[in-house]
């Protein structure tokens, strides 16, 4: 996880960009494999959770969804009070934002 944010941390610009997020893929890939491998995608709340916060948005663009999901994530992972709960509210952020990029992956090819 510390890898997603390293990579984005080494930008000198303040904004960031959409490329920069489609970069951390393999990353949140990788992350959702070892996930997967557990119970936690499929115990009812946590399944709850995932699919409350996967709505369609109304965003203008499917780079803007991806960007407000990615500083949502960021938000709630910054009021997390122990690694457990951070590591648990990452992992509810996974295949969301994984849907995001590949949405994005699909208009551009």
């Amino acid at each position: 996880m510390v890898d997603i944010f390293e990579a984005i941390s080494t930008q000198k610009e303040t904004e960031i960009k959409i490329s920069e997020l489609l970069d951390t893929r393999s990353i949140f890939e990788l992350i959702f494999e070892i996930v997967r491998t557990t119970d936690f995608y499929s115990e009812d709340e946590n399944f709850k959770l995932i699919k409350a916060l996967n709505i369609d948005t109304d965003e203008a663009s499917k780079e803007d969804a991806l960007f407000n999901t990615w500083m949502t994530m960021g938000t709630n992972l910054n009021t997390s009070k122990t690694q457990e709960e951070f590591n648990a509210k990452f992992a509810l952020f996974v295949p969301i934002i994984l849907k995001r990029m590949e949405g994005i992956n699909r208009v551009s090819a």
